[in-house]
Order: C-alpha cells, then structure tokens, then sequence
C-alpha cells in the first residue's frame, strides 16, 4: 500500500504540466526535450441556456450557463476541417450552418501523440485527437450580451489564448477561461490549431503543388492561428467584445506563437497588445525543416530526425519495402510533386505519426515548427525584425519567465536524480541540480525577455513590461523537497493566470492547505495585472488599482516585476538582467561544471539546439571554449 502511495504521489510530481522545451539529459546525452499541458480534460454534458444565443457569420450558436455569471460557447468550428485536400494547406473559411449550433461540448484536440505529459487521454505513443479539430471556445460576462448592440457604449477587451504544448501537443480545452473573464470584465477566447507534422510540413512538393503563397508556405499551424483571429475581428462583437482591443496571450510553445504572430505581416491589424509567458522569438530555418538528417556533425544545420524529406523516405519505404536508401531519395527526386502530395495525403494520420520516429518513448516527436518561410514568417529572425517597428507587428508587450523553468524537467531525470526506494525523486548532488537549472533558466529568461527587451526598448515601441514567476512554496518533508527538486518551475504560472486550481495543469502535489491562501492571493493579483493590460496596454496596478506598480522595462535600474506572495517578498519592480554574453563568460569559467564535453554540451544546448536562444549560436565561441574535439551536431539528435 505504502509504494503504491509513493508511485501515486511520483506520478503527480512528474505529470505536473508542462509545455515547451527544456535541456535535459537521457543516457548521459543532452535533448531538447519538448513536452506538453498535462491536465483535465473536461467532456462533461452542460445545458443549453436560450439567453446565450448569438448570431455569428456562420450562423445562430447557442451556449450554457458558466461559473463566475459567464456564459460559455465551446467546440465553436472557425474554419473547414483540414482533412483529405485539405491536409497540409491553409484554413479555409467554415461553412454556414442552417440550425442553431449547440455549443455545448469541447471540439477534438489535434492530431497528437498521447503520453504522461500530453494533456490528453490516451496510453503511452498512442495516436490521439483528429484531423478535424479546428474549434474555438469563448467565455464571456453575461453582462457583456447586452453590450453587442451596434449603438453599445462598452465593448469588453478580448484575450486570445494560444496554447502550448511544444507545438507537437496540447488542446485549447485544457484552460477555462470562466473566471478571468468574469470576475475582470474581459472575454476569453481559447483555440485549437494544428500541431506537429500536420502543422508544419515544408518541402518542395509542397511549394510546387501549391496554388497560393499560404498553401505553400508549410506554416499551417501559424495560418490557423491567424485565421482564428479573422474569426474573432468578424464576429466577436456579438459576445460582447471588443475586435479593436484583442489581447493575444500564450505559454511556451504559446507564447513562441505569440511572437509569430508579432513577426507575420499576415496577423497585421488583428490584435492589439501581446503576451508572451516563457515563449521566444525563435524561428526555425527551412535546412532544419526539409534536409535529410544524414548525422552530419560537423555542420549543426543539417536536417532534424523526422525532416519532410525523412518523413517522406519513411512513408516511401513502408509503401515498397524493398527499396533501398538511395533508391527512396532516387523516387522522391523524380516523382511528381502533385502525385506525391496524394500520395502523403492518402496515408492516415496514425501511420504518419507512428512511422516517425519517437524520442525515447516520450511521446514527443521531434519536427521543425514556425518555419522562416518568407511569407507567412520572415526569411530573418524575429530578433532581427525588432530593430524597427516598421519591421514587425509592434504592439505593447508583456514578457516574461518562470525562475527554475527547467526544474521539472530535470526532476525525472536520472542523470539528476536518485529515487528514494525507487520512486520518490531526490537531486544526487544538489548544487549541481541548481547549477544546470540556473543556466536554462536564466538563458531561457534572456532569449524569451532580456534580449527582446533590450532592442525593442531602444527604439520608439510601445513599452515592454517584463516579469519573473517565482512562487515555489509547494510542501516539503523528509521524504521529497519539491520547493528544491520543483521551484518556479515551467507553465505553474498558468493556473495563477486563469484562477484555476482545481482544472487546468495538474499541479497535484504542489497544493496543500498551507500554500492555499498564499497562491490565491497571488493568482488574484496576476488576473489583476493581466487584465489591466488587456484593458489598457499596461499592467500599472491592476485592473482593480490596488497592485504594486508595474513599471515597463528600463535600460538601467528596476526592470522586471517579480511575481510571488507577500509572505516571500510579494509582487515588487526589481532589477533582474540575464544577458547571453553573461551566461556565456559564466559557462567558460564554471567551476561546478568541471567535464569539458559537458560543458561544450551546454554551449551547444543552450545556443544552438535550443528554441529559446539559436541566435546566439557562435562557431567562433565555440571553438574557444575548447570544443573542436566535439561536434556540435552530434549533441542535437543524440
């Protein structure tokens, strides 16, 4: 009974949600290991109330009474099913309905696979969710049905959320958005996009098949976000919303969307103010994306492990299993691109998914996402873009990180971790574990805050308000310290955002009737801070007026608004700056990290596979560090 406790009590540890990416080692090997939410998934039946009807383009939609005096509309679709012709091309516009839509029942996630940390029911690697998953769900005030009128003084501030999950998973489900928007006045709007390979597909048979610049682009997953937004701007007037104040708002994979939507000429004019929580501006080069993955090590751009091209082969030899290597790159040369885009649109989502090859069991499968395709996102990276705000969608930004991003990451694996009677989870050397924390941590806060920040500052921007989530006052005893092995860890700041602790991520044992008071009261006063900047452009002291100031980032004195309870130091502006050149010069003299493979390792990891800071990759660097003896191509797909 007592190891089943210890498995139950490992289990919620390890599944608390996540989503994104984060350095860890498996085998004594780095990865970019990317994850997703893992949470509830709520599918129960909810009664139609006939005062929630709306009118939208499409038609009549009828949603339920909600919690907080909101009403709910879920599973809305917002665009045509990307099934058969469909796969791997921009949203199409949904087709009318002549019925009134019953609201009432969360659309299918995305294609996906199933795991511990896929946020969606299923066994290990298995292959989830639909091609038909295009839906949105939207929470309003009650109130706010009578401001849909055309002559209504108040329209309310839309915040538009993007889910995380790596890109690779996730589900819009996963967060009600019933309290944020009924207690602060606001309309909340979550949505499903297209994940994975049938996300982000680029290749030349694509581009070649292609009747427009969207369809050939490959970036389907980024042009459904985008198109949820044209959803938004055409009808959300009717739920009481405002369509010239969209707030758009995402975690990680989410808040890396965010930044796309910054960078795409195409999301111009359809938001107004940008959120980005542990997300970075990284874009991924079309090499990454199409080459074949022919473990060059010596060049670190070559093709990732399930490229279009390796994915491609794959499907080719399961077709014709006798042909060789050469023979399947000789067939994908000649054919024809329109026979073989039928080809891959003939073979079902489940063989496209279990063809490609898995990292470890993981459920995660490695796979260029927001590519720099030159139209929908620029050749350049986004950094790049922020030196004029001529270049990009510039709009107030709110940017920020949680402390020990990395920790959860790292608290299951056992290069780390020793487990206490095999389950119960314990750093083998503690400074240590801080130490490989702090670097991804605080580069993860460079790439995702500090830099960004630092150009967008100097020139005529709106302002950029940056924070750091620090709470870490889950319990500890003899048996597991999770305020160490856990901290600030990545996406807990998600339920403080929403109100949520009992849906949402899984936070499990991280609650307690000690932390309760504490966390309510912080997650109340982030609602606060978020919604003023939905409504205003500007955290300043919340949308109630009685938080902390929050000042926007400055070049020199306080920058960052630090986000914990009063009993640890409460919400303060403090100064907080984590430079790349910095975390650099720390690595070459590091005397905790003393193995010089282990160092150029992190080198790589942290600036060259890594999503949060690939900009900051220099070959020039990394040969002084004394790194020649390894390749960094070989710590990528290791």
């Amino acid at each position: 009974m007592l190891k089943k406790l210890f498995l139950g009590l490992l289990a919620l540890i390890v599944v608390v949600g996540l989503s994104g990416f984060a350095y860890i080692t498996v085998n004594k090997s780095p990865l970019l290991f990317e994850t997703s939410v893992a949470g509830i998934y709520n599918t129960a039946p909810r009664l139609i109330d006939p005062q929630s009807e709306v009118v939208t383009n499409d038609g009549k939609i009828v949603g339920f009474a909600d919690s907080y005096d909101t009403f709910a509309w879920i599973g809305i679709p917002f665009a045509q099913p990307p099934v058969g012709e469909l796969r791997w091309k921009a949203p199409q516009p949904s087709k009318p309905w002549d019925t009134t839509l019953q609201a009432t029942e969360y659309g299918k996630p995305c294609i996906q696979l199933a795991g511990p940390l896929s946020g969606v029911d299923g066994e290990q690697g298995q292959v989830v969710g639909d091609e038909d998953c295009l839906s949105l769900n939207v929470w309003a005030p009650k109130t706010a049905l009578a401001n849909k009128k055309p002559l209504a003084n108040k329209k309310l501030p839309v915040m538009y959320w993007i889910h995380g999950g790596g890109n690779d998973s996730g589900t819009g489900s996963l967060f009600q958005g019933h309290h944020l928007a009924g207690q602060k006045d606001v309309i909340v709007v979550t949505i499903n996009y297209r994940v994975g390979m049938l996300g982000w597909f680029s290749h030349d048979a694509i581009r070649e098949s292609a009747s427009n610049l969207e369809d050939a682009s490959g970036n389907f997953g980024t042009l459904d976000i985008i198109h949820g937004l044209k959803w938004v701007r055409q009808n959300i007037a009717e739920f009481g919303g405002d369509p010239g104040n969209v707030t758009i708002f995402g975690e990680s994979a989410g808040g890396r969307n965010v930044y796309s939507m910054l960078a795409s000429p195409l999301a111009r004019g359809l938001f107004h103010r940008a959120i980005a929580q542990s997300g970075t501006p990284d874009t991924t080069l079309l090499t990454l994306a199409e080459d074949f993955d022919d473990n060059k090590l010596i060049e670190p751009v070559s093709g990732l492990k399930n490229s279009s091209n390796g994915l491609i082969s794959l499907v080719l030899s399961d077709l014709d299993s006798s042909l060789s290597k050469d023979q399947v790159r000789q067939k994908i040369a000649a054919i024809e691109s329109q026979e073989l885009m039928a080809t891959l649109r003939n073979v079902t989502p489940e063989k496209l998914m279990t063809l490609a090859v898995d990292n470890g069991g993981s459920g995660y499968i490695q796979i260029a996402r927001v590519l720099r395709d030159g139209y929908v996102l620029p050749k350049t990276s986004t950094l790049e873009l922020f030196n004029s705000v001529d270049n990009y969608n510039s709009v107030p930004l709110m940017l920020g990180t949680n402390r020990d991003e990395n920790k959860l990451f790292m608290a299951r694996n056992p290069r780390y971790i020793d487990n206490l009677f095999g389950v119960l989870p314990r750093p083998k050397n503690k400074a240590y574990y801080n130490r490989v924390s702090e670097y991804v941590s605080d580069n993860w806060k460079a790439g995702a805050v500090d830099e960004p920040a630092k150009i967008i500052s100097k020139t005529n921007a709106p302002d950029v308000f940056a924070y750091r989530f620090d709470w870490d006052e889950s319990p500890s005893n003899l048996l597991v310290d999770l305020p160490t092995l856990i901290g600030a860890a990545h996406a807990l700041e998600i339920n403080f955002v929403f109100g949520d602790f009992e849906g949402g991520v899984a936070m499990g044992p991280l609650l307690d009737k000690t932390n309760a008071p504490g966390r309510k009261e912080l997650s109340l006063s982030m609602m606060d801070y978020w919604a003023a900047f939905a409504h205003n452009g500007e955290p300043g002291k919340g949308f109630s007026g009685q938080q902390p100031d929050w000042s926007a980032w400055s070049q020199s004195g306080a920058n960052v608004m630090l986000l914990d309870t009063n009993a640890d130091g409460g919400r303060r502006m403090q100064e907080v700056r984590d430079n790349v050149a910095d975390i650099k010069a720390k690595l070459a003299v590091d005397t905790i990290v003393t193995d010089q493979r282990e160092r150029c390792e992190a080198y790589a990891a942290l600036f060259l596979h890594g999503y949060q800071s690939s900009d900051f990759w220099n070959p020039a660097e990394y040969s002084k560090l004394g790194c020649d003896a390894y390749p960094a191509g070989e710590f990528r797909n290791s």
